[in-house]
């Protein structure tokens, strides 16, 4: 083979594994106490073979552990220590407390978020803004509370409910809560510390809660969302429309929504009401927030913002194998889900350095056939056209791109 200079002194998957901070990761093992009798297989080497797993898109622990097999000695060069057997992940899974791997993450989210948030994706208020939303994860077998209705043969499917608050600048979310598939929406909102002073929340109709939208008046907490189809409004002052309101504007005024309090007391809180008429769907919308000092219109482009969490769902769902799962027990179910968010984590972090323009999907099914590649990511992927040229003057087989850029 000629004299090649796309070679780089590690492969790409350790390029991401060293975004983690070991020493923290060492801390969070320590206080969680997760490597307790443990011998060789620590709270850091569960971790990367987790997110090997979930990154490269392996359905079954077979899978997983045969691909790590596969790499020989190149898994030395990515921090693993040795290639862990099935039982091992398996036990792991099942002993090893799932809050250790939630910490890692609220730890990475606090290194990374400052470098992650765009300012060009301000939205149009001068407060930080979230999305609030729940995807439904579908078992097999009824490990968490199943969900939906009895079905005729009496056999019902398990679910895991994972709420999340995204940061809209960063792209990522912020906060995550698991729960069975019962659980109702508006209780993760409730949470202490999931909405802090000056925030806005964005969500739908299904966390209306009137009594807690009147604390949050008090605590200075905003919010956006939709009047449900059942709501009994009081009108209390109806707003005129500035010339400049859009047609599709239909009314701004001030309402009174009544609720009993945890005495029975009955009270009420006063909101604003946004109608807004969607032309396309010929379909008029009824927005609720305590944003009163905001145009109209902006407040329906704020809810329509919303909708960016429904596609971080379908990005996590699509490109991670969470149709599968390496274990039959809630901890190694919340572990892989953790481990997932991880991974969906770093490679935005990746991504983030790359001035080409790739979609999130694309990325992850070119890193799935390079993780062990020996190239510099970075360059690798702005230029990865360049690099199939040097591959070619270099092998003459642009048909097997995947075995240019590793040592044989």
């Amino acid at each position: 083979m000629g004299k090649s200079t796309i070679f780089f002194g590690q492969p790409i998957f350790s390029q991401m594994i060293s975004l983690l901070n070991k020493d923290k990761i060492t801390a969070s093992a320590t206080s969680h106490k997760s490597d307790h009798y443990c011998k060789r297989f620590s709270t850091f080497q569960h971790l990367i073979t987790m997110v090997y797993g979930v990154t490269s898109g392996c359905n079954s622990l077979r899978e997983l552990c045969g691909g790590i097999v596969s790499y020989g000695n190149k898994i030395s060069h990515c921090k693993f220590d040795y290639s862990p057997k099935r039982s091992t992940i398996s036990d792991a899974n099942k002993r090893r407390d799932c809050a250790v791997f939630e910490d890692i993450y609220a730890d990475l989210v606090i290194e990374h978020l400052p470098g992650l948030s765009d300012s060009h994706k301000q939205l149009v208020i001068d407060k930080k803004v979230y999305a609030i939303d729940s995807t439904t994860i579908a078992l097999f077998q009824p490990i968490f509370e199943c969900v939906g209705r009895n079905p005729s043969n009496g056999k019902r499917k398990g679910g895991i409910k994972s709420h999340q608050k995204l940061d809209m600048q960063a792209g990522i979310p912020v906060k995550v809560y698991h729960s069975n598939a019962r659980e109702h929406d508006s209780l993760f909102i409730q949470q202490e510390g999931v909405m802090k002073k000056g925030e806005v929340a964005l969500f739908d109709k299904a966390y209306n809660n009137y009594a807690l939208f009147d604390t949050w008046n008090q605590d200075g907490i905003f919010f956006v969302t939709r009047l449900k189809n059942n709501a009994k409004e009081t009108l209390l002052e109806e707003f005129d429309l500035e010339e400049a309101t859009p047609d599709t504007i239909l009314r701004d005024a001030k309402i009174a929504l009544k609720y009993k309090d945890d005495s029975g007391l009955k009270k009420q809180v006063e909101l604003r009401l946004v109608s807004f008429y969607h032309e396309e769907k010929n379909k008029a919308y009824y927005f609720l927030t305590n944003l009163f000092d905001l145009p109209a219109q902006q407040i329906a482009t704020l809810y329509k913002k919303r909708w960016e969490i429904e596609l971080l769902f379908k990005k996590i769902k699509q490109n991670f194998p969470l149709q599968y799962f390496y274990g039959d027990n809630k901890n190694a179910i919340q572990i892989q889900i953790w481990c997932t968010l991880i991974a969906l984590l770093l490679i935005t972090v990746m991504k983030k350095q790359l001035t080409r323009p790739w979609s999130f999907s694309n990325l992850v099914s070119l890193l799935q056939k390079h993780l062990f590649s020996y190239v510099n990511f970075v360059d690798f992927f702005n230029n990865v056209d360049s690099y199939a040229k040097e591959f070619v003057k270099n092998k003459g087989n642009p048909d097997d791109l995947q075995g240019s850029f590793e040592f044989h």
